[in-house]
């Protein structure tokens, strides 16, 4: 199904390195955007802001995962699905608002962790899972 893809974007494959600084990049700056966010939520309770690291660390780990596992489609989804939701659970468990830039941010980076995944790589950069 991505093969007609992968074949179009064959002359921009990424080596070893350039992957691994994608990956490393993107952690960085959406580990700093994060911080950012979540300063927003300095006037929730403890349990308030207890419930959104809770669900934001299992957004994160999803979106981690997406390079991380062989099951690289299914994180993908379950990453965007979960970023989301991730306001509307919030809501729900808590009755206050997840910060307004939490779910973009998450989508964000989904976005690119799934694009620097499935980008073509060079055959030393090639993953086998």
């Amino acid at each position: 199904m991505l093969e007609p893809l992968r074949r179009t974007a064959a002359p921009f494959a990424m080596d070893d390195g350039e992957y691994r600084a994608q990956i490393s990049g993107l952690q960085i700056v959406f580990g700093a955007v994060l911080g950012f966010v979540l300063a927003g939520a300095e006037d929730f309770t403890p349990f308030s802001f207890g419930v959104l690291l809770l669900v934001n660390v299992a957004a994160v780990v999803s979106i981690l995962f997406i390079s991380a596992s062989r099951y690289r489609l299914i994180y993908t989804a379950v990453a965007l699905g979960y970023s989301l939701a991730l306001p509307w659970l919030v809501q729900r468990i808590t009755d206050v608002a997840a910060p307004d830039k939490l779910a973009p941010t998450l989508l964000i980076w989904t976005f690119f962790q799934a694009a620097a995944e499935f980008m073509p790589r060079t055959k030393a950069a090639d993953r086998q899972p």
